[in-house]
């Protein structure tokens, strides 16, 4: 065997061993994760799995070819994302009715049989975990997509983030069930965070002089909006499902869907009960009353369905809930503890609000130092002072309040808390109370509490959608290099200034100025609600955009011109007028526009403008082949339309795509009017007039 045979036998047998070797690792430690995660039975310590993880890594590393999607590296995560696609449901993720009152449960079950005839049914009880709703799909039994609810319809696609979730199989093995292979189907699930988790992390912020988490499910709604997979790993979620869905199969009960997730190898709850009557219900719900708090993990009730498919059919929907399901949500618990003091914060507005500084206490889960105390009416109201023992609740067990002051523990020399006359910044402006309105406000123009509630407004997803948390603003902002929403636009100027910065790297600086390049495509609505003019939310600058050509016919619009547009009332339209009154504001539109941002209605030149679909309703059905769904929801919406999820009587339109649903049969029975894909965009390029 000469020199080059014997490199590339060597080289041949290096690949093949290698190959086998990291095949062999992939299924010991998709193993060792399945028996500690799933079945809570450790097979192997830390330290020999730390080792088995290091060995594939180094193989991989060195021999990519053999590299896989379902490799178990793979959870690591991968570079940060610039942003969030979004990604249509196939099935629309409804919300449960909720309730607290005992009695409503009881109506819903005289409800059931009712509808039932009297006829027997069984009882699914599930723990409901206060988590983030996702739905999960898998493909050839590989996981493929993960999305979060969103508004019911279009959610989030989050996939590499919930790959880092170590119980969640990234493949899933075949599994037989009545006779067919199960291989497609997607899972609805609940994501959420281990009480202890929770605690370790806020641990470590007050260690480092941070500020604390509130609760784990705040903390698990953020870490999923993080672009950066590697982040979401340190985080260790977990994941627990509910509900199967698959085109293979029809269900006869929820509880037969539940055991296939088991059997497929997700997660699911272990305290999911079938009850055979309502009295064995509701020895459930006393149960978990009392034991919830026992429990890892944060839980707010529980979940019943009506175990049966074919009742459940019979009961069906009402509006965007099901008829045979109801969640019985415990009340939040209340403790007394003592007010040490009453601070002030600042919003966005300049809206001055009182915070209660309170003894630590332990409440539904988490440890409490703060609660709101909404503005000085309600603090005169219940007649609370500093050095009172108060009541305090969680509302829905997320946000901490004050219900009222224990009288009979009041000291004798206290005293009626007077609100401060100076706004708390470093401006010691003086606080204005407006007529007619119960809130304090602080107008200073360079209130650095108002700066940095704006700059968050204005990068926020709904308005310009610039990457970046509230800590770097704040640090841009202290440091001077940010004094309104014009400056994010001045940064690019500023790189190796903010590069020299604690925290900031080339890659975190390159990615921020990216998004804010980025944002200059957002159209005229999103800039308009970004600007945070008072009053004017979302939906009412869409409405403004779709009303005025361009933010100068805007400003000029008078009292009774703006009150003439229905949904627009005389607060509104003060606020409008009010705003653009005050120079400073007119100064940063004038930047904003020499910037590139869109302070216009592109379609005001064109022959058919912004009313082309106004007054119009459409519905799409099949694959688009030109655009995405979402894509031609924003078209339809920018130019005046509305866009829906179900064909009904008021319906204009439906958009037949290649494949059409249900949809089609349905609007074809009550005579909608049938739009090609091509016949859609010849009306947006003005092809066909007659529309």
């Amino acid at each position: 065997m000469n020199i080059s045979e014997k490199s590339l036998f060597d080289n041949n047998f290096n690949n093949s061993f290698a190959e086998k070797r990291i095949t062999e690792l992939k299924d010991l430690i998709n193993k060792y994760d399945y028996a500690y995660y799933i079945e809570a039975q450790p097979l192997i310590d830390d330290r020999e799995y730390d080792k088995l993880f290091a060995e594939l890594l180094e193989l991989e590393n060195k021999y990519p070819q053999y590299k896989t999607e379902d490799s178990p590296t793979q959870r690591v995560g991968g570079e940060p994302l610039i942003q969030f696609n979004s990604v249509e449901h196939k099935h629309p993720m409804l919300s449960l009715a909720n309730t607290y009152n005992i009695a409503e449960v009881d109506d819903f079950f005289r409800k059931v049989k009712e509808s039932l005839g009297n006829e027997s049914f069984d009882i699914v009880a599930e723990l409901k975990f206060d988590g983030v709703a996702i739905s999960v799909q898998y493909v050839n039994g590989q996981l493929f997509q993960a999305v979060t609810r969103g508004d019911g319809y279009i959610g989030d696609d989050i996939t590499q983030n919930i790959k880092t979730i170590r119980s969640l199989p990234l493949v899933i093995q075949p599994v037989s069930y009545e006779d067919n292979i199960l291989m497609n189907f997607e899972v609805r699930g609940e994501v959420f965070m281990l009480n202890e988790d929770f605690l370790k992390i806020n641990v470590k912020r007050i260690e480092q002089g941070e500020k604390e988490y509130a609760n784990p499910r705040n903390l698990t709604a953020g870490t999923l909006k993080l672009l950066d997979p590697k982040q979401v790993a340190r985080r260790r979620l977990q994941i627990v499902f509910y509900y199967l869905y698959s085109d293979q199969f029809k269900f006869k009960s929820h509880y037969e869907n539940l055991k296939l997730i088991k059997k497929l190898g997700l997660p699911t709850s272990e305290n999911t009960k079938l009850c055979k009557s309502v009295e064995e219900l509701y020895d459930y719900i006393n149960f978990w009353e009392k034991e919830r708090h026992k429990l890892p993990y944060q839980i707010d009730g529980v979940v019943i369905k009506i175990d049966s498919i074919e009742q459940q059919n019979i009961l069906g929907y009402v509006a965007r809930s099901p008829k045979w399901a109801i969640a019985y949500k415990y009340e939040a618990e209340n403790v007394e503890t003592k007010l040490l003091n009453i601070n002030l914060q600042v919003g966005r507005t300049g809206v001055v609000t009182p915070v209660a500084e309170l003894e630590p206490i332990l409440l539904a889960g988490t440890i409490v130092k703060r609660a709101t105390l909404h503005n000085y009416d309600f603090i005169k109201e219940k007649d609370i002072r500093i050095g009172d023992y108060v009541r305090v609740e969680k509302g829905g067990e997320i946000i901490p309040k004050v219900l009222g002051v224990v009288m009979d523990k009041r000291a004798s020399d206290s005293k009626e808390y007077a609100f401060p006359s100076i706004c708390p910044c470093e401006k010691q402006s003086p606080l204005i109370k407006i007529e007619g309105e119960v809130n304090y406000y602080c107008n200073h123009p360079e209130c650095p509490w108002q700066i940095k509630r704006k700059i968050e407004h204005f990068c926020s997803r709904q308005a310009m959608n610039i990457v970046g948390g509230e800590k770097t603003f704040a640090q841009l902002i202290d440091i001077g290099l940010i004094k309104n929403i014009a400056d994010l636009y001045d940064l690019s100027e500023k790189k190796e200034q903010i590069i020299g910065l604690e925290r900031w790297g080339k890659k975190s600086v390159e990615n921020l100025l990216l998004s804010i390049e980025k944002s200059k495509t957002q159209p005229f609505h999103k800039v308009l609600f970004g600007l945070g003019i008072r009053f004017i939310g979302e939906s009412t600058s869409k409405l403004l955009a779709n009303e005025f050509n361009s933010i100068e016919e805007l400003a000029f619009a008078d009292k009774e011109r703006l009150t003439a547009i229905n949904e627009i009332g005389e607060k509104m339209a003060e606020s409008i007028n009010d705003f653009f009154k005050n120079p400073k504001n007119i100064e940063i539109i004038e930047r904003l526009k020499k910037a590139g941002l869109k302070l216009n209605n592109e379609r005001s030149q064109e022959i058919t403008n912004k009313n082309k679909f106004k007054g119009k309703t459409f519905v799409i059905t099949g694959e688009l082949v030109s655009m995405s769904r979402q894509q031609a929801k924003s078209l339809i919406e920018d130019n005046g339309g509305k866009i829906m999820n179900s064909v009904s009587k008021n319906t204009s339109y439906l958009i037949v795509g290649k494949k059409p649903g249900s949809k089609l049969d349905k609007a074809l029975q009550i005579g909608i009017k049938l739009l090609r894909e091509e016949e859609f965009l010849g009306i947006l390029n003005n092809k066909n007039l007659a529309f």
